[in-house]
């Protein structure tokens, strides 16, 4: 199968607008990193273990849409309470999911909102076909360096895991990936690592994938991009954050 890399940025996409996306965090990680988040309560951002794998201080910005621009709404908090997943495998990329959970809870305003988690009777839809939009400042072309100052976005579709597993393998593609795939070159590149997947469910967004890896044969290469599944975490989510999981 084609290499992969951990890591996301979003190629083909467009800027978004102030509090379009307003569960999206900003994660500068040791000051040497830089990775995507999402606000799940006031509390906890959810984003991937290979991000904070190592990392003793991560600094979490919410309702930023310019990361270099003064903006009002904005909250920056630094922490240093992580919990990656026990099982996270380096080597393959599986149970590549993480937790931050800030020092007291965050206000909730205009460009700070939750997004929803599924509920426990969604666990067995593969979301295959669904349309879905991913958010993040990766840099946004194969060519350019450095993360992009603006939030950026692009639609992308639910492919099955047979179809994914066809270009990464059956090691790294398992029950808990979950994989898409954009049209015209569109899909997600380096930088936007654990940053969230997200369907519209009862016109409200959803998460359903934490961005995981991408092909090292360029975000423009066509092939498909891997997230953590979110169905699949969802009591690991609750255990560790006290967080409601809905049945239904």
């Amino acid at each position: 199968g084609a290499p992969k890399y951990p890591g996301s940025r979003i190629t083909n996409g467009e800027q978004a607008s102030r509090g379009q996306f307003p569960y999206q965090a900003a994660l500068y990680l040791d000051g040497r990193s830089f990775c995507g988040g999402s606000l799940i309560s006031t509390t906890w951002v959810l984003t991937a273990a290979h991000c904070t794998l190592g990392i003793d201080t991560v600094t979490v910005h919410l309702g930023a849409q310019n990361l270099n621009a003064v903006e009002a709404g904005k909250v920056t908090v630094a922490t240093r309470n992580l919990v990656s997943h026990a099982n996270y495998n380096p080597s393959n990329l599986n149970n590549d999911i993480s937790l931050i959970r800030l020092p007291s809870a965050v206000t909730l305003n205009a460009f700070i909102q939750l997004v929803g988690l599924p509920s426990h009777s969604q666990a067995s839809n593969t979301f295959a076909g669904d349309a879905v939009v991913i958010s993040g400042w990766g840099r946004v072309s194969d060519t350019s360096s450095g993360i992009s100052p603006n939030l950026n976005f692009v639609n992308l579709n639910i492919i099955t895991n047979t179809v994914c597993a066809r270009t990464y393998g059956t090691a790294v593609i398992v029950s808990s990936t979950i994989c898409s795939l954009g049209a015209n070159g569109r899909s997600t590149c380096n930088g936007d690592s654990g940053g969230p997947l997200v369907v519209s469910h009862g016109g409200f967004p959803q998460q359903i994938g934490v961005v995981s890896f991408g092909s090292s044969a360029g975000c423009a290469s066509g092939a498909p991009s891997g997230y953590a599944r979110v169905t699949s975490f969802l009591s690991w989510i609750s255990a560790n954050t006290g967080i409601h999981i809905a049945n239904f």
